[in-house]
């Protein structure tokens, strides 16, 4: 961690100290806090970023073998969509 000084004007730094006391924190602290919200966190590392990506919102391929639909379901969604647009079409008979 590196030490900062920082020269603020006195009735701003009687604020923050009271501002800091009333979240039951440190100056220190509350300052840390604000300017961390500010600038952000660290950005992630790459590894850090795939992981993230991989473990998100059930992605097919990656999800757990109960949550993967079978081969059947693929094929019955397919044949349903088949009939539905077969039910609705606009084609004379021949």
């Amino acid at each position: 961690m590196k030490n900062v000084t920082i020269t603020l004007d006195d009735a701003i730094a009687i604020r923050a100290d009271a501002e800091a006391a009333s979240r039951g924190k440190s100056v220190s602290e509350f300052v840390s806090e604000l300017i961390e919200r500010e600038v952000g966190r660290k950005e992630m590392t790459d590894l850090e970023a795939i992981r993230d990506f991989l473990s998100g919102p059930g992605i097919p391929a990656t999800g757990t073998p109960e949550r993967l639909p079978t081969r059947q379901d693929i094929y019955d969604e397919r044949i349903d969509e088949l009939v539905r647009r077969y039910e609705r079409s606009n084609l004379l008979d021949r």
